[in-house]
């Protein structure tokens, strides 16, 4: 088999330009916190009322468990096209998981995901992964991390 990227749907889509990622380590596991995008947003030149519910923030909690490796860093997305899984189809701003993934031996249990932020990209290799809240009221996300933690 090839080693091939496909999207990874369970995740809420972030908020593309700022979606202030915080990741904490736990033991075995690994939590990231990112602020998501809202999809009633009317834009800012739409002229919306302040109460518009568009403009609400919130943020999503992701938890990856039996982790047994992972990188958070470079690159961001000026540099995607740099990363060796952007050939075989990484994207941006989004959730991936990476199919017969050179990060494992052959018949692993294991799973590799990666996560496309703004500013840096999530690496993960682990038994598992969940989304734990859809909807933490905020964009706080240091503060949210904390009651996951």
């Amino acid at each position: 088999m090839s080693t091939r990227v496909v999207p990874w749907p369970d995740p809420p889509k972030m908020e593309v330009g700022s979606p202030c990622p915080v990741v904490r380590c736990l033991p075995g596991s690994l939590l990231v916190v990112y602020v998501c995008s809202n999809p009633e947003f009317p834009g800012w030149d739409r002229g919306a009322d302040p109460d518009h519910p568009g403009f609400d923030i919130w943020s999503a909690v992701v938890r990856f468990d039996g982790v047994t490796w992972h990188h958070f860093g470079a690159p961001g997305d000026e540099a995607l096209r740099t990363h060796p899984l952007y050939d075989v189809g990484l994207g941006f701003y989004g959730f991936w998981e990476v199919l017969d993934s050179p990060r494992m031996p052959a018949g692993s249990a294991l799973h590799h995901w990666v996560v496309t932020f703004h500013d840096e990209t999530l690496e993960v290799v682990a038994a598992s992964a969940f989304v734990v809240s859809r909807r933490d009221e905020g964009e706080d996300t240091r503060a949210v991390v904390l009651k996951y933690a």
